[in-house]
């Protein structure tokens, strides 16, 4: 039983491989059955009717180069390449039928690689066979476009002619050269070469494009260079003449006639560019002549604009002169009335002469400018700089001299100033020792009192300071701060002792409560009783009491501040 099932599987098996084997070979022969169709339909492509057509046409030139070698591709594939092809596909066919699949399969593989090859081979042919062929008609037809506007442009030149002046004969060579081109044009086609003609066909259209430009563009260069730039030439020779007759002078580095010759030169290059239809660069010379006359005119409106200045300046730079002139007088007299009463530290009177000797330059320099405007040997524009410079120089000297008497007259204020500060300085030394007075302290340090007293010396060297016939305010005011620093001092110091000699008075008081139950505090009441009557130390009495009564009752100090800064209102 065992052997018939592994007999029935084992023929199941083999049925299964031939089934299998008979369906790839099925498979196989439709694929070489496809492939087959596909050589068929690369030779049907209409090559062979092209190639019989051009012979016939007994094509020559750029054409016949083309025909030949689209003829040799076409053979070299129809004689060697097909039958190739053949010969493979009958291979293929043959190893199927013997249902070798894989063999068959491999060369059905390359027979596909080779026909795709050649397909695209094959239609590149025919689309090359198809533009020749087409192009004779385009070319027929593109040449009638092209004659026409030949014609056109012949027209036009012949009829209005004058428009284009010295670049007629520039354009008529033109024109002759697109007749010639025609000439080769219809030789090329008479010869067969539809390549050939075509491509003069193309370099004629081109030869038209940059024609008609150059139609289009040189009546609007002669009109720009006759009616703008040759005008502006004429006005500037003509200006330049008329600025002579006026004595005008220019500067140095100024060469007008030089500048209207180099306007006149770059017009005519232009010119002779647009005689040579040369657009380009006769659109650079005109812009480079355009640049030269506008610089000529600039340089000569300069002067135009400087004569204006000067006839406009011509008295103000003087009245200036002589404004300053007198501000320097007036301050030379202000420093010496001011020198009688003031000792000056500033050089204030060296410094007027300096500013005297340079307006005495700057007169030097107009007058030199004037005369030299008068014998009409200076440039307008040269005699500007000089008043512009006139001028600021003018404006430097004011504003120094105008900071000297500014500065002398603030020390009349300084003075009043510091006479006001002396009497507040002695109204607050009284006022300091009417306090110390008042409170009845038992005395005061040795540092403080020498401090009190030679702050009291200072305000009476202040007080002789301010007596004197001449003031030297620099001292004066050296000592006005140092005395007002030492006054500050004395009044926060004398604050501080009677508020530490009351504090001392109430500390006592507030122990006296105690000394019954501590007999300890009375040597602390007496050593602080002889701080404060003997050596004056009120805030060491304080403390030293302060501390003791603390230490009985903690916070007492606090509490004995804080009820005497209530009864003072303190804040």
């Amino acid at each position: 039983m065992p052997f018939l099932i592994a007999l029935l599987i084992l023929i199941i098996l083999v049925l299964l491989g031939y089934g299998l084997i008979y369906y790839l070979g099925r498979k196989q022969t439709q694929a070489n059955i496809e492939l087959d169709e596909q050589k068929q339909e690369i030779m049907s492509t209409p090559v062979a009717d092209k190639l019989y057509t051009l012979r016939n046409k007994n094509v020559s030139g750029a054409t016949r180069r083309v025909y030949e070698s689209e003829q040799a591709k076409w053979q070299t594939i129809t004689r060697f390449r097909l039958p190739e092809i053949e010969a493979a596909l009958v291979s293929a066919q043959d190893y199927t039928d013997k249902y070798n699949i894989v063999k068959a399969r491999s060369v059905a593989d390359e027979v596909e690689t080779i026909l795709e090859e050649t397909k695209d081979e094959v239609n590149g042919i025919n689309d090359r066979l198809t533009e020749i062929l087409a192009s004779e008609k385009a070319s027929e037809d593109k040449h009638e476009e092209t004659y026409e506007r030949y014609a056109a442009l012949r027209k036009q030149l012949l009829a209005h002619g004058y428009k284009f002046g010295d670049a007629l004969e520039t354009l008529e060579h033109h024109l002759a050269y697109i007749e010639l081109d025609f000439t080769k044009y219809h030789q090329q086609m008479n010869d067969g070469d539809f390549i050939g003609a075509q491509e003069v066909l193309v370099q004629i259209d081109a030869d038209l494009n940059e024609l008609e430009q150059m139609m289009e563009k040189i009546p609007n260069l002669y009109s720009k260079l006759n009616e703008e730039y040759v005008e502006q030439v004429a006005d500037m020779q003509q200006g330049f003449a008329h600025m002579e007759e006026e004595n005008f002078h220019f500067p140095i580095d100024v060469d007008i006639p030089k500048e209207i010759s180099a306007s006149e030169k770059k017009v005519a290059e232009a010119k002779k560019a647009v005689s040579d239809a040369d657009l380009t660069q006769a659109s650079e010379l005109m812009e480079a002549a355009g640049v030269q006359i506008d610089h000529t005119y600039t340089l000569m409106e300069k002067e135009i604009a400087s004569r204006e200045y000067i006839g406009k300046n011509q008295g103000a730079v003087q009245r200036r002169l002589e404004q300053v002139t007198q501000s320097n007088r007036y301050g030379a007299l202000e420093i010496d009335r001011v020198a009688q009463n003031y000792i000056l530290y500033d050089n204030e009177m060296g410094k007027m002469q300096e500013y005297a000797d340079q307006i005495e330059r700057q007169k030097d320099v107009l007058k030199t400018t004037d005369d030299q405007l008068a014998e009409h040997q200076i440039a307008y524009s040269d005699m500007e700089i000089r008043y512009r410079e006139i001028y600021d120089q003018l404006a430097e000297i004011d504003k120094g001299q105008s900071a000297i008497v500014v500065a002398l007259a603030n020390l009349r204020q300084r003075e009043r100033d510091a006479r006001d500060d002396l009497y507040m300085f002695e109204l607050d030394l009284r006022n300091i020792k009417r306090s110390v007075e008042i409170h009845h302290l038992p005395g005061l340090t040795n540092e403080y009192l020498d401090y009190f007293f030679d702050t009291s010396d200072r305000i009476d060297q202040l007080s002789e300071s301010l007596n004197r016939v001449k003031l030297d305010m620099v001292e004066i005011e050296n000592l006005t701060d140092q005395i007002a620093k030492a006054i500050e001092y004395l009044d926060d110091e004398t604050e501080k002792q009677v508020r530490a000699a009351q504090l001392t008075e109430s500390a006592i008081q507030y122990a006296n409560r105690y000394r019954p139950q501590h007999p300890e505090l009375n040597a602390v009441i007496e050593r602080s009783y002889y701080l404060f009557d003997k050596e004056f130390l009120y805030e060491d009495a304080f403390e030293n009491i302060a501390q003791a009564v603390d230490q009985i009752q903690p916070g007492a100090r606090q509490e004995i501040i804080q009820q005497y800064d209530q009864e003072n209102q303190v804040g």
